[in-house]
């Protein structure tokens, strides 16, 4: 297996679960610890959460078709 597979595969992944589980999920795990009262994800946040995931699953997908 090439390196540029097993890498597609790994940001595929990552990719897919950033745009699947929820960014409050991942903000409570990540960021929560961080405020006081912790009311929950700000919006940018939300954005930059879905956009990386996108991304993440776009050079994946590239990195698996053309890394063949």
């Amino acid at each position: 297996m090439n390196q540029e597979v097993f890498a597609g595969i790994i940001m595929c992944l990552i990719g897919i679960c950033l745009l699947i589980v929820s960014p409050y999920k991942i903000w409570s795990i990540t960021d929560k610890w961080k405020t006081i009262g912790g009311k929950g994800p700000s919006k940018s946040f939300i954005i930059t959460t879905r956009v990386l995931g996108f991304i993440f699953a776009v050079a994946g997908g590239y990195l698996l078709i053309f890394g063949l």
